[in-house]
């Protein structure tokens, strides 16, 4: 019965919680990379943030 309490517990907040984590980290990750990639494109444009 234990067993069966611990595996609910499991499934309830242990999984929805790691990839809630995981998708934050691959959110901030991502928003890095495209971040970098945007102001590489818009360098010599009027859309550069360079003043």
């Amino acid at each position: 019965m234990t067993g069966v309490v611990i595996f609910i517990i499991i499934m309830v907040v242990g999984i929805p919680m790691a990839v809630m984590f995981v998708g934050a980290i691959w959110s901030a990750v991502f928003g890095m990379f495209t971040e970098n990639d945007a102001d590489d494109r818009a360098e010599g444009t009027p859309y550069s943030l360079d003043s």
